[in-house]
């Protein structure tokens, strides 16, 4: 279903990624068109490993989810809805706080600029080379072979990595 109409052509899968500062890929969920990014962002922190702040797109935003990042000592750095509210409970704190900010800025980029949000532009170009040197599209059909397709793809991109990144040097 999409825009409450029900969808005529095939149903789509949704790739979910989680990346460390180094754009090396952490872990790849496979989900198809019936699950919500809120219900997987909690799946995608790596337990095993220290997380100091989560950026996201504001898909993966839902006031229990950064409430919860928060209280765990993650920053999360997920915008609000544009129509976002002060509820003013304990429950909300997070919340609360960021609204406010925005609100006392008056636009989102205040929030933006604060919390470093220009960061998930490198997350994005990441999500544009997989398209642009793999393909846009899996090759195959079952989500259980989606998902070990898409760890053999973020094995990949972790290689590519670790060959460093270029370099412009001025001659001259």
């Amino acid at each position: 279903m999409k825009y409450n109409k029900i969808c005529k052509n095939k149903p789509w899968q949704k790739m979910h990624i989680s990346m460390n500062p180094e754009m090396n890929i952490y872990d790849v969920e496979i989900t198809d068109c019936h699950t919500s990014d809120i219900e997987m962002l909690e799946s995608l922190i790596p337990k095993n490993i220290s997380v100091d702040k989560v950026v996201a797109d504001g898909a993966y935003y839902s006031i229990e989810g950064v409430e919860k990042l928060s209280n765990g000592g993650i920053t999360p750095v997920i915008p609000p809805p544009r129509n976002a509210k002060i509820y003013g409970r304990d429950n909300t704190i997070w919340h609360d706080k960021v609204v406010g900010y925005i609100s006392k800025k008056g636009n989102i980029y205040a929030f933006y600029k604060k919390y470093c949000y220009g960061v998930r532009a490198r997350i994005e170009a990441q999500i544009s080379r997989i398209k642009r040197c793999i393909g846009s599209s899996l090759l195959t059909k079952k989500i259980a072979l989606q998902k070990c397709e898409a760890t053999v793809i973020a094995n990949i991109i972790n290689l590519w990595n670790s060959f460093g990144q270029c370099t412009a040097v001025k001659i001259g």
